[in-house]
């Protein structure tokens, strides 16, 4: 049987630093999704505005409910969105399944839509935390939601946009995010951190091509300005989750591991030892080509798991 599709058209105006925003939703009632359309300018990709993310709710709810976005990593391998072509990662797909089992919504980004981006593109990745940001102050205009619980989550590229909530550059607009979960993060190019009340959990591979050593630096410069931050570190596990891990070719932002990269809100660079740096040092000394194979994921659920705990620690 053909899924009952009902289609709704409304327009809002969106508090964003660049332009209004059509909002377009397609609500899949047999399966408890909507679909929404909204824009999201970005100077990489002029002309290509649209974002589409797809969203979850839990059966028979009531009250209203908490929220959890989810940016996906460079490989949108693991669920096709039910219109207009979207897609996420595999991370993406089962913190879906399981966080409506809690009680959450699950919206799911999809920042590469129709922008022709690879994962190997990864020079021209766009600057997604703004992505989701603007799309929780839409969704915090929704009644069905509750404002104040909002949580963000992502995986390898999306994680590492999870980690910018810790900029500077980003104070006043990430409010409302209550705690963020940054599953396989790189960490070889990360945001000064700056005073936040936002909880943050990092979840590494211990044998990750991303190697933990970054994120491990990367945790002390957070904890160093009072932010709240937990670390798991999984054991013989690479950066999928997974006990069949080898090191293979492909782009990665990885040759920074042990004197990071460190962007300040003036826009300027420095490396951990403190060296100065543009950001073509930075593109040449932290892209490799080193990549990790290896998505048998025997222990991604344990990572969801561990997200999904922490966000209910937090769901207060």
């Amino acid at each position: 049987m053909k899924n009952i599709i009902t289609f709704s058209l409304l327009i809002l105006i969106i508090s964003t630093s660049n332009s209004f925003s059509k909002i377009e939703i397609k609500k899949v009632k047999k399966h408890n999704i909507e679909l929404i359309k909204f824009q999201s300018p970005d100077n990489k990709f002029p002309g290509k505005d649209d974002i589409v993310a797809q969203i979850h709710f839990p059966k028979n709810f009531s009250g209203k409910l908490p929220v959890i976005i989810h940016q996906h990593g460079s490989n949108r391998d693991g669920l096709k969105f039910k219109r207009w072509g979207g897609k996420t990662d595999e991370w993406g797909k089962r913190i879906s399944k399981e966080a409506v089992k809690r009680g959450y919504a699950v919206v799911l980004i999809d920042a590469f839509y129709k922008r022709g981006i690879t994962p190997q593109n990864k020079g021209k990745f766009p600057n997604a935390v703004r992505i989701a940001i603007n799309l929780k102050n839409v969704l915090q205009k929704d009644e069905r939601f509750d404002k104040n619980k909002f949580y963000f989550t992502g995986f390898s590229y999306g994680a590492s946009q999870t980690l910018k909530l810790q900029d500077k550059r980003l104070s006043g607009l990430k409010d409302n995010f209550k705690a963020v979960v940054a599953g396989e993060p790189g960490c070889n190019t990360v945001s000064n951190p700056t005073k936040s009340s936002i909880s943050t959990l990092i979840i590494k591979g211990a044998e990750s091509h991303y190697y933990p050593a970054a994120c491990e630096y990367y945790i002390n410069m957070i904890k160093k300005v009072g932010n709240k931050v937990d670390y798991v570190l999984i054991p013989k596990v690479n950066h999928f989750f997974s006990f069949n891990g080898t090191i293979g070719t492909g782009k990665a932002v990885n040759g920074c591991t042990n004197n990071i990269a460190i962007r300040y809100p003036d826009r300027t660079w420095k490396f951990a030892d403190g060296t100065s740096a543009s950001r073509r040092d930075v593109i040449k000394k932290c892209f490799t080509n080193e990549s990790g194979v290896g998505k048998t994921r025997e222990k991604l659920d344990y990572a969801i798991k561990l997200a999904l705990d922490f966000i209910d620690k937090n769901n207060k």
